[in-house]
């Protein structure tokens, strides 16, 4: 008689102990204050703070995440490959995101000259890393590990745990992008929330099945590609 064992996934998305959970987050601090404090240099306590806010906020959301959501072990072609959907998937973002604000910008004069201010205010630094990093963190880590242990509350099926979570952190993502910056004019309050949200639902995806790693890589190449080609839009 064959018996066939089922291998269970390496959680390394909680990470197996507060002292693994403790160290990642401790690595993470010390990256958004780099992030933080770099290029310019002239924020250091901004910097500090952003950090001790990071290893709170990450500590918390491996811990919350671990009984929620697994990762699996993937050897390094596995890994390789899911790098080059991720980076095909945010080009496709990028792309539908200048299509979005083009559309917008054609129909409303203010619309457009928003969109080529508010982006001439964008460093490729920020736009490219240190901006990615910092929403991937708050909105998929944080946010999405803090609603899937509430709603866990309430329910053990992973399947809605995660869709409402990646639901409900989504649409914070786009209606938080409301307020980066804009005109009053409902058109684009409606359309940067849409569009938002819709990325963040390909984000949140991404982070929640792939990694963090991942989502920061797709997200970081949506702006790319946005910022390398709004010149010949706008």
């Amino acid at each position: 008689m064959n018996i066939t064992v089922e291998q269970q996934p390496v959680r390394t998305a909680g990470l197996a102990s507060w002292t693994d959970r403790l160290f990642a987050a401790t690595a993470a601090a010390v990256g958004v204050s780099l992030l933080l404090y770099f290029p310019d240099r002239d924020d250091g306590s901004g910097a500090i703070l952003g950090g001790l806010s990071a290893l709170v906020g990450v500590f918390l959301a491996l811990s919350l995440t671990a009984k929620v959501r697994a990762l699996p072990a993937r050897s390094v072609s596995q890994h390789t490959k899911l790098l080059v959907r991720a980076v095909g998937i945010g080009l496709v973002v990028g792309f539908a995101n200048l299509g979005v604000n083009w559309s917008m910008a054609a129909v409303d004069a203010a619309i457009h000259e928003q969109m080529v201010t508010r982006w001439a205010e964008f460093s490729a630094w920020s736009v490219f890393i240190s901006g990615v990093v910092m929403e991937e963190i708050v909105y998929r880590l944080v946010l999405m590990s803090v609603l899937a242990w509430l709603i866990a509350r309430f329910t053990a099926d992973r399947r809605r745990i995660f869709y409402m979570a990646l639901g409900v952190s989504a649409v914070v993502f786009g209606v938080m992008h409301i307020f980066y910056g804009g005109v009053g004019a409902p058109l684009y309050a409606v359309g940067m929330a849409v569009k938002s949200s819709a990325a963040g639902v390909v984000f949140g995806w991404i982070y929640w099945r792939w990694g963090l790693g991942y989502s920061i890589v797709s997200h970081s190449a949506a702006n790319g590609i946005h910022l390398l080609l709004m010149r010949y839009f706008f």
